[in-house]
């Protein structure tokens, strides 16, 4: 098992069963709308820590990152905000993130990233609307039986309500390309050459 020191870094949802038999007090946000995960290797999971925490690495493994838009590039630290922008049918979809929350640990070796979604636009007008309090949570854990896992919370509007299914769609397609992406392109070495491709700072 983990030292007891180190209970607070374990990832929210990698645990075993006999952590969670001796710890059910986790001082976690309220259960997700949904959780994905994908079984990787630990030298993959090594590659999609180092791929996932460095936002210039980002055009190189994830779809929706055609192109950057950010204060700084390099390693994603709190605070910071970013766009990503891809094109769609010929249009340029915008997608608004805030970096919530990095938390990171060489032993157990694990990355846990959460995001905030700022919003989306095509050609600058907003879509999307009918979701409110967005949030991504992606782990990596680096250990035996680790991988890559997403937990998404999100609201829909009180508008909304009546096609509440329809709105779902959007988080949930969202969440699974990003697990999709991170355990394919992103559990790759990319090449130094590449690292920079399409980033652009504001």
């Amino acid at each position: 098992g983990f030292p007891i020191d180190l209970l607070h870094l374990k990832p929210r949802f990698f645990r075993t069963r006999r952590l969670q038999r001796e710890f059910l007090q986790r001082e976690f946000m309220e259960a997700p709308n949904g959780v994905w995960r994908q079984p990787l290797e630990p030298h993959a999971c090594k590659e999609v820590m180092v791929n996932l925490l460095h936002l210039d690495r980002w055009p190189s493994w994830h779809t929706s990152a055609g192109r950057i838009l950010s204060a700084q590039n390099g390693q994603l630290v709190e605070g910071q905000r970013f766009d990503l922008h891809r094109i769609e049918r010929q249009r340029l979809i915008e997608e608004m993130w805030t970096v919530k929350s990095v938390r990171t640990s060489a032993s157990p070796h694990f990355l846990e990233i959460e995001f905030i979604w700022q919003g989306q636009q095509r050609e600058g007008r907003p879509l999307g609307t009918a979701i409110a309090d967005l949030r991504l949570s992606v782990t990596v854990w680096g250990e035996e039986d680790g991988g890559v896992e997403i937990a998404a919370w999100w609201n829909t509007r009180w508008w909304a309500k009546f096609m509440q299914g329809r709105v779902n769609r959007l988080p949930r397609a969202m969440a699974k390309q990003w697990l999709h992406d991170a355990c394919t392109a992103g559990s790759l070495e990319i090449p130094p050459s590449l690292e920079s491709l399409d980033t652009e700072s504001e």
